[in-house]
């Protein structure tokens, strides 16, 4: 066996390998993309939970939401309670939109996702008018869908 014949299996040898190791990568990057979604699924749950534990734990608070969901007077306490509610709630959607445009977040939890924010947008003044006010806090992307989903519903 000459040098120019061992230097080409070689070769063939080494691109065998660079293309094991390029399929192994692209399993890899594939499961990765998946472990993220799963991730982000189980992140999204956990923080409606949590608001939800709140809401359902706590009568007086419950009682205060639907005060600014219906746009009734409260204290100067209340409604900073309320602000913070909303500046957690709207940040979360926003945090769940970006994971939705950078495909970490699936569709279909997406657009259940959309759905639900669809129907708290109709159904809480206290939300909305939060939102019109306090719009510069969030991203133009976020901000278009919010105007989306309020144009909508009119």
């Amino acid at each position: 066996m000459n040098l120019d014949s061992t230097n080409r299996w070689l070769t063939l040898v080494a691109n065998i390998g660079v293309m094991a190791g390029i399929i192994f990568f692209a399993f890899e990057l594939r499961q990765n993309t998946v472990a993220m979604q799963l991730e982000a699924a189980s992140n999204y749950q956990t923080s409606f939970n949590e608001v939800e534990l709140l809401i359902v734990g706590n009568p007086e608070f419950a009682e205060l939401l639907r005060k600014g969901r219906d746009g009734d007077d409260v204290s100067a306490a209340d409604q900073l309670r309320l602000i913070v509610f909303y500046n957690n709630v709207l940040r979360q959607w926003q945090f769940h939109h970006i994971q939705y445009l950078s495909d970490a977040l699936s569709t279909d939890i997406w657009q259940a996702n959309r759905a639900f924010m669809a129907r708290i947008i109709s159904e809480d003044l206290g939300l909305v008018n939060h939102w019109q006010m306090n719009e510069l806090q969030y991203s133009s992307a976020f901000n278009e869908l919010i105007e989306s989903i309020i144009a909508e519903r009119q």
